[in-house]
């Protein structure tokens, strides 16, 4: 196989691995179709020569926004159902959107869709957190139900505006009639050309206000300004190339000053109401990629009315209790050099300090703290190691807010 990396475009697309059967092999997306592509033919993985090795050609499709190649991408793989895309992955699980069979269909993002009762489903999706955003963003202008049961009170998302509230309230219903226009909305989207879409909708706008139907070009409205803000979306693609870790591991190595790479990361953050709700969690990297079977919840039980520094330092003391559990060669702190210093201070209690080495992230400065007296900033890192980090202090902030959320919206048991 001969390729022009020269002639590939530095743009957002899809790229399609194909045999000399013109059997598509594997698809993938990226910001940047030439780099990510470059990257492949720098690579010593045994599947990723072996992928090289079979493919006689790669095709690109150039796209407008991170969100179409996304959505692009998952319709590929389900239309083609390509062997390298299942080869290639960390997992054997991918992301799907169900839409149930209610009365008023409810929309889930899963792992195992054959859980629910299908009206429709969309994917497979390569990444949950991407997805999970495109439907947040449609959600704000286009309101729909998430609730899997029916309830008595009002949900959250009724009281925010991203629900009906008359959808999943029991002995309520309310327009059913525009709830499944709404989803109608949703799939054509998640499943179109936004452009084309965009488009459409801008001439159904002009001839809504022309007629003064104004109500429903209002509706009209929202659905153009959900699309643009799904094509003017950034930082849903994460290009990684397949040396990513080495070369982030390699520049970790060489800032703290340690011996070996360093494989086993652990992310730490926590999170308080108004000092009620105390809670922290711990995350879990082997070699940048995330462990879900390793992530760890801990509620503050210890003191009242601590801060934030004292919060890190107590699930840190309960995690190193854990003999068990598997010592990371990195703890990476959400906080600034207080945080800092009183995790050092439980390695130091538990005589691990010479063992497992600590950074943490201040916010919103993006100092970057690795030793007594010791910081830089974070656009002062080299790349790979500065996007490792962004990484993974966001995925553990994420974490901890979903974490935190969950509780604070659980019902008070009665006394």
């Amino acid at each position: 196989m001969k390729i022009e990396i020269n002639k590939i475009p530095e743009k957002i697309g899809v790229y399609i691995f194909k045999d000399k059967n013109n059997k598509i092999l594997y698809v993938g997306k990226s910001i940047n179709l030439k780099k990510r592509i470059a990257e492949y033919f720098k690579n010593k993985n045994i599947k990723i020569n072996n992928l090289l090795q079979d493919t006689n050609k790669i095709e690109i499709l150039e796209l407008n926004s991170e969100v179409e190649a996304i959505l692009k991408e998952a319709e590929l793989i389900k239309k083609f159902d390509p062997p390298y895309n299942n080869l290639l992955r960390d997992d054997s699980y991918y992301f799907y959107l169900v839409i149930t069979k209610n009365d008023y269909p409810k929309i889930i993002i899963t792992h195992q869709p054959k859980k629910y009762d299908i009206l429709k489903i969309i994917g497979p999706f390569t990444e949950g957190s991407s997805l999970k955003t495109i439907l947040k963003i449609i959600r704000k202008e286009i309101p729909f139900c998430t609730c899997l049961k029916k309830h008595k009170s009002s949900c959250l998302n009724s009281t925010i505006g991203l629900c009906y509230g008359w959808c999943c309230k029991e002995g309520e219903g309310g327009d059913k009639k525009m709830y499944l226009k709404n989803i109608i909305k949703i799939v054509k989207i998640l499943r179109g050309d936004l452009k084309k879409i965009k488009i459409s909708l801008l001439n159904k706008l002009e001839k809504l206000i022309i007629n003064n139907q104004l109500e429903e070009a209002n509706k009209v409205k929202k659905e153009i300004i959900a699309i643009n803000k799904l094509m003017n979306h950034k930082d849903l693609i994460t290009d990684y190339d397949n040396n990513y870790y080495l070369k982030a591991g390699k520049e970790l190595k060489n800032l703290l000053k340690i011996d070996k790479l360093p494989l086993l990361i652990e992310a730490y953050d926590v999170s308080h109401w108004s000092g009620e709700i105390m809670v922290g969690t711990c995350a879990t990297f082997k070699e940048g990629k995330y462990q879900k079977n390793s992530f760890r919840k801990f509620k503050i039980k210890f003191t009242k009315n601590i801060n934030d520094p004292q919060m890190i330092y107590e699930i840190l003391k309960r995690r190193l209790n854990h003999e068990d559990w598997p010592l990371p060669d990195i703890i990476l702190i959400d906080g600034g050099k207080a945080q800092f210093n009183y995790a050092l201070k439980a390695l130091q209690e538990n005589n691990l300090e010479n063992y497992v080495k600590i950074i943490s992230i201040a916010k919103p400065t993006e100092n970057i703290f690795y030793g007594k007296n010791k910081s830089i900033n974070l656009n002062l890192l080299p790349h790979a190691l500065g996007q490792l980090i962004k990484n993974i202090d966001k995925k553990i902030h994420k974490l901890t807010i979903n974490y935190h959320r969950r509780l604070r919206n659980k019902p008070i048991p009665k006394k």
